[in-house]
């Protein structure tokens, strides 16, 4: 080591590498940098993000319905329907039926046969009284190419059909026999729930799925399972994740928000993308931050196997 370090010295000579003022700055910006805090800004995106979604939920769809011009079922007959769709609901305080996309798990009309049929339902309709043995059966959403749109909740009583404006709470009766069994047999042909046992599958499946590629993604580059947290920031973080996130399932199951595709979407979203952020930010000398976007990707045509099928 002493040979070598003598030739070095020949070579280079014996003075000082770095001025002692050049020393001094560097130590400087060194010790400022251990005591500066770690950066807030992705936590900070996260929620604000999350309270981004929260609000385009609890607003609805973009495209809100002018109920300065909203007409009764009667005068919005006289128009040609445009499209319409349609969800079970047999809770008579609620509503399910939405734009095109916008609800999960409703059926949308929109063939000429289709179209037709409700309009004649709509103007064989007139204004009755509800009785007790009406019972709810589905809610629907009809788009006239006026612009304007109604939501109906649809009630039945045997073969009796019947609707309840839910904007100026009329209730019609459909006058027709024939017109009301074509329509109740169109509703009954389409059924699309989603069932607990349907959801719950899928739910293991994908969770398996991503275990499997998280280990593969870990094993090809050699990303560490321990320790879980790469110091307290990383888990303080995480922790606040989690719990934002936890509070958003709440309040969705509470307000049935998940109904909407835009709910589904953007929470999956915010959680993954907060979840990259955070990774990358504390782990990305170990390339934590891989496994998070590899199961981002696998997602998202798991997302669209889903919409395929129940749409």
């Amino acid at each position: 080591m002493t040979s070598f370090k003598d030739k070095l010295d020949k070579e280079l000579g014996e003075a000082p590498r770095f001025s002692q003022q050049l020393q001094d700055r560097i130590l400087l910006n060194v010790s400022q940098e251990d005591k500066q805090p770690r950066s807030w800004q992705y936590p900070t995106i996260f929620i604000g993000a999350v309270v981004t979604i929260l609000f385009l939920m609890v607003i609805g769809p973009w495209k809100q319905v002018d109920t300065s011009r909203h007409a009764t079922i009667v005068e919005l007959a006289q128009h040609e329907v445009k499209q319409f769709t349609s969800a079970y609901n047999w809770d008579e305080d609620s509503f399910k039926a939405g734009r095109t996309g916008w609800i999960l798990g409703q059926q949308t009309y929109k063939k000429e046969s289709e179209t037709t049929l409700i309009a004649n339902a709509l103007q064989k309709a007139v204004i009755s009284k509800k009785d007790n043995d009406y019972y709810a059966f589905r809610d629907v959403w009809v788009e006239f190419d006026n612009g304007q749109v109604v939501r109906l909740k649809v009630f039945l009583n045997d073969e009796q059909l019947a609707f309840s404006d839910r904007h100026t709470n009329l209730f019609y009766k459909v006058e027709d026999g024939d017109t009301a069994s074509s329509f109740i047999a169109l509703m009954q042909k389409d059924k699309k729930n989603i069932s607990f046992g349907e959801m719950l599958t899928f739910l293991l499946i994908v969770l398996f799925l991503g275990w499997l590629l998280e280990k593969a993604i870990r094993k090809k580059y050699s990303i560490p399972e321990d320790p879980k947290y790469i110091n307290t920031g990383h888990q303080s973080t995480t922790y606040i994740a989690k719990f934002i996130q936890g509070l958003a399932l709440i309040l969705a199951n509470i307000y049935g928000w998940f109904i909407y595709t835009a709910a589904i979407v953007g929470f999956l979203a915010v959680s993954m993308i907060s979840k990259i952020a955070i990774d990358y930010y504390y782990g990305r000398e170990e390339k934590r931050h891989y496994t998070s976007i590899g199961l981002f990707i696998a997602l998202v045509p798991l997302i669209i196997i889903v919409f395929i099928i129940y749409f």
